[in-house]
């Protein structure tokens, strides 16, 4: 079990799990996990409750020979992105959405094909991907997705143009639909939030920082190198998401 590891995972779990999309009613807990230097046992027991999250993460670890789902690079593959997602099998992948999500029962036959059409074409385990591509909401929420949830849903990044106590504004760009193509919009300013009363990540950031961000809420600072990965497998997950759409 990795301290850093859980804590990057809940940095980024935590915003849908506040809004109670995703994983088990604890955002309190959650909450106070997130903004701790040292998670504990407690986290990860948490996080193992994420009916979509913990199997994405079994599965980048399993086929990395990596023993712990929560090791920091495991994490960053699937909110990020890295190295580590080129190593899986389509047929791990296909498995993986069929089986350990279930989606052979949540989905139609026709969506079914539709998605497993994508693999070969480039498609990897990471959260944009499955944000973007499966067009039925998983996780507590049931329903069609939206362009709306999905770029609620994302993990967008930014620069921090002003900041106060209690919000800061990036300068982002949102997904949009135009026509039938998802695309990203010119940039806007967006509001963002932090993460609880005490967000120890929000009290470091200061003007010229680059961020990520997960419903509305602030989850990390960003090097350039995680911005050059969070922005290749977006744009990959949003090129196949296109490339298919009828």
């Amino acid at each position: 079990m990795s301290p850093f590891g859980l804590n990057l995972c809940s940095r980024y779990a935590y915003p849908p799990n506040s809004l109670s999309l995703c994983g088990p009613d604890k955002k309190n807990d959650l909450m106070w996990y997130t903004n701790r230097l040292k998670p504990d046992r407690g986290t990860e027991d948490i996080l193992i409750q994420f009916s979509t999250l913990y199997p994405y993460l079994r599965l980048i670890a399993k086929e990395n020979n990596i023993r712990d789902p929560f090791n920091p690079e495991v994490v960053e593959a699937y909110w990020i992105g890295n190295r580590l997602l080129s190593a899986i099998p389509l047929s791990r992948f296909a498995e993986h959405l069929s089986e350990n999500l279930r989606l052979k029962k949540k989905l139609t036959y026709k969506d079914l094909n539709r998605l497993y059409s994508k693999l070969p074409l480039g498609a990897v385990p990471h959260h944009a991907f499955h944000v973007m591509n499966v067009y039925k909401r998983t996780g507590n929420v049931d329903l069609p997705q939206t362009v709306e949830t999905m770029d609620a849903c994302i993990i967008n990044w930014g620069t921090v143009k002003e900041k106060s106590a209690i919000s800061i504004i990036v300068e982002t760009k949102p997904i949009r639909l135009v026509g039938s193509q998802l695309k990203f919009s010119q940039p806007i300013r967006r509001t963002l939030i932090p993460q609880g009363d005490s967000d120890r990540v929000f009290n470091t950031i200061k003007v010229g920082d680059r961020i990520s961000y997960h419903w509305g809420m602030v989850c990390t600072k960003l090097n350039q190198k995680e911005i050059n990965n969070l922005t290749y497998y977006t744009n990959l997950s949003m090129k196949l998401a296109n490339l298919i759409s009828s």
